[in-house]
């Protein structure tokens, strides 16, 4: 269809919906391209913020665990040099026993290496007796005129063995088996908090068979500390002192440190 204009020309009429289409093909697409482009940059932007949690989750699960390494390191090396202020037995969970021996010294008679060799020399003869090594000397040291020295042994019974002393770290019936008669008295010990100190209470009678069964026994003969790898639950009638939860002191009821009685230690293995 053709139509005059003022100046005798004619022009071409395209219908609405001829001219509409070419205009409204390039909007819409502009916009779905918009919209697709928008979809990419949240996608990108939520991997992104995924990337960066599980890289900040990752930092600060490291960070832990360095500080955790961290405190273990600094308990480790603040107990390496920790000594005991007393004659101490320690029972490890693994069967070892630790000596720390804490006793007058003369310096004006005898010295520090007098002191080591004796006692290399007499670690030296037990382990070759039983051609094996073991017990360790660890530490020796002379102060005070006070001399600490600290041993290791294999077990229970090298410790006996070697000091001559009755010594037991095994579970009630063994210890019925070994012969051990716990007919006396025996007092409980009520567990500590971070604000009161365990106590004793009073010795009493006890049906053995029946509150020990399945527990542990430590047997000493010995006027010293003893510290279990557990919690204390009963202590046989003795002159003793509760120092936490798990060690108790030895003492000679008559003040003779010559004297000594068989003392069981009942606990609860951790």
């Amino acid at each position: 269809m053709t139509r005059k204009t003022p100046g005798g020309k004619t022009s071409g009429m395209r219908s609405r919906s001829t001219a509409a289409r070419p205009a409204a093909r390039p909007d819409r697409q502009g916009a779905l391209s918009q919209q697709l482009k928008e979809a990419r940059r949240k996608k990108r932007q939520k991997q992104v913020m995924r990337n960066r949690l599980i890289f900040g989750g990752g930092c600060v699960a490291v960070l832990l665990i360095i500080i955790l390494l961290i405190v273990k390191l600094f308990g480790f090396i603040s107990g390496v040099g920790k000594k005991a202020e007393t004659s101490t037995i320690t029972f490890d969970k693994d069967g070892k026993v630790v000596f720390e021996e804490v006793v007058d010294f003369d310096t004006e008679v005898y010295s520090k290496s007098d002191l080591k060799d004796y006692t290399n020399d007499m670690i030296s003869s037990y382990n070759d007796a039983n051609e094996d090594d073991s017990i360790k000397l660890n530490k020796i040291s002379v102060s005070d005129n006070k001399a600490y020295v600290k041993t290791t042994y294999k077990d229970v019974a090298t410790y006996s063995g070697f000091t001559s002393y009755q010594t037991f770290n095994d579970t009630y019936e063994s210890a019925i088996e070994a012969g051990y008669d716990f007919n006396t008295k025996y007092s409980m010990l009520n567990e500590g908090t971070k604000d009161s100190a365990p106590t004793l209470t009073e010795s009493q009678s006890v049906d053995t068979d029946t509150v020990f069964a399945g527990k542990r026994v430590v047997a000493v003969n010995e006027n010293v500390t003893v510290v279990v790898p557990g919690i204390i639950e009963y202590v046989s009638d003795a002159n003793v002192e509760a120092i936490s939860n798990n060690t108790i002191k030895i003492s000679p009821a008559d003040g003779n440190n010559d004297s000594t009685s068989l003392v069981y230690i009942v606990y609860r293995a951790e």
